[in-house]
């Protein structure tokens, strides 16, 4: 539905634009940079023409200077809202409309609309348009808010008992209980596909105020069972049921949810089960983020990934290859890679024990370009950790083209890279830290000044005994690493 959107003077959102695609996109960034702004400005975009109440304030204004307007521009797909069709030239159509809010006198603020080329429209017409979408923002909706209309008036006051009082109190239970139950149907089908038994029970209604309650299917006497992740789920569920067009804005879709149950969340809104909803989430979690593709997760400083990513190559195998552990990168501040678990052992529990903002991330031995580029198109702080395999040349003094073609990447990118002599054990030998762990190496075969692992020794067991054994305050890595994050601070 949403193409894109683009703000002026909104919040922290200055000539910002964000492209999102097809149903289901992801926005990622820190705390306090505009990720809920982005979802906030789409909501009071949509207010302006489906009449639901938002409320404006200087706040609200970039900087809060409220003497330049607020625009809002959301581009759609075609057809999405027909009243916000528009011509072209050259016989083709856009779809999409702009909001303008400026101050009004007596410290007022008014919404205005037009599509999406800045020409007016006729108010009545997209009030009438059908496809104009609800628009729900979660979890600021409860699911206690879910209401049914009603009469206020005194029902009680006109029959002649409570008897009588009573029994229509209760039939018009049943009522809207047969009114709602296609859609209770498709509610409780969705809720079993996440081992959910659960249900939607209206209330002993007083006629002025019924309301809609998810209940504990086995038992609906009990609501307050229904736990936190039950409820938020079903919240988006619910959201989902009216048949309309539908927009749902997810803040921190990760919140009160086990990471399987959210992986399946994410999964069940990719299908077709969720009809025709258009879904933007945060998130602070690695977990969540790996359930995207790259083109679908969105910075909420820079925008989309995969526009930052100049090389398809680069983006298949950041698709391939990002995952939790890896992924977490996304989410990070400063960042350090290495490729072996003997490295990520000792740096992990140096950063423990100094309570360091450090991420490190194990590529795993696959590569470091593509993590690289990643966090220099993201403008991360980052410090590669290589071994220079200088035993592998025939003289055992130049390191290896592949970390020649590594240190060229690096350059590029601006990143620091740290090399480690040969490998890890000879580079902590050749400085001194292993003066009590000589019985784990031996000299290389063909190079006598290289110390390498006994071949019945593994890297494991030799990073176990040795973590947390030595001090690497004063190793050449931790210094490099210490002085690339403290640039720029």
């Amino acid at each position: 539905m949403i193409k894109s959107v683009i703000f002026h003077n909104f919040r922290n959102m200055q000539d910002k634009k964000f492209i999102f695609k097809d149903k289901l996109n992801i926005i990622i960034g820190k705390n306090n940079s505009g990720k809920t702004n982005i979802l906030e400005g789409i909501k009071l975009a949509f207010s302006a023409i489906n009449n639901s109440y938002m409320k404006v304030d200087k706040s609200d204004f970039y900087k809060g200077d409220d003497n330049n307007p607020i625009e809002i521009i959301l581009e759609l797909n075609k057809d999405s809202i027909p009243s916000f069709n528009v011509p072209l030239p050259d016989g083709t159509e856009k779809c999409g409309f702009k909001v303008v809010i400026k101050k009004a006198p007596r410290g007022r603020y008014i919404k205005e609309f037009f599509d999406i080329e800045g020409n007016t429209v006729n108010r009545d017409v997209v009030y009438a348009d059908d496809k104009v979408p609800d628009v729900h923002m979660i979890p600021l909706m409860r699911i206690e808010d879910v209401v049914s209309p009603g009469l206020i008036t005194g029902v009680r006051n006109l029959l002649d008992s409570e008897e009588e009082y009573e029994a229509f109190r209760q039939s018009s239970r049943e009522g809207i209980k047969e009114q709602i139950k296609g859609k209770v149907d498709k509610f409780k089908d969705l809720a079993k596909k996440f081992n959910f038994d659960l249900d939607v029970d209206s209330t002993v209604p007083e006629i002025s105020n019924e309301k809609l309650y998810v209940v504990d299917g086995e038992d609906t006497a009990y609501k307050h069972k229904v736990g936190s992740g039950y409820r938020a789920i079903a919240n988006i569920l619910l959201n989902t049921l009216s048949g309309k067009n539908t927009v749902i804005l997810l803040d921190e879709i990760e919140n009160h949810l086990h990471p399987a149950l959210l992986r399946n969340l994410i999964s069940e809104m990719k299908s077709e089960a969720f009809g025709n909803v258009f879904i933007l989430a945060t998130t602070h979690s690695p977990v969540a983020v790996n359930e995207f593709k790259v083109e679908r997760i969105i910075d909420s400083t820079k925008g989309s990934i995969s526009d930052l990513i100049i090389s398809e190559d680069i983006l298949n195998k950041l698709n391939a290859f990002l995952c939790p552990s890896r992924g977490e990168m996304l989410v990070a501040d400063n960042i350090v890679l290495v490729e072996g678990y003997s490295e990520e052992i000792l740096l992990r529990k140096y950063v423990s024990d100094n309570k360091l903002n450090w991420t490190i991330v194990n590529v795993a031995g696959i590569m470091f370009e593509p993590y690289v580029r990643l966090a220099r198109a993201l403008g991360k702080k980052c410090v590669v950790i290589r071994d220079n395999d200088r035993s592998q040349s025939s003289d055992g003094n130049e390191p290896t083209s592949r970390f020649k073609n590594l240190q060229t990447i690096c350059d590029e990118s601006g990143i620091t890279l740290a090399m480690v002599d040969n490998t890890l054990e000879t580079d902590l030998y050749n400085n001194g830290k292993l003066s009590e762990y000589t019985n784990y190496l031996k000299p290389h075969a063909n190079h006598a000044d290289i110390m390498v692992m006994k071949d019945n020794k593994s890297k494991a067991s030799f990073a176990l005994e040795v973590v947390g054994n030595i001090d690497l305050s004063d190793w050449h890595v931790i210094k490099e690493i210490t002085d690339a994050f403290k640039e720029g601070d």
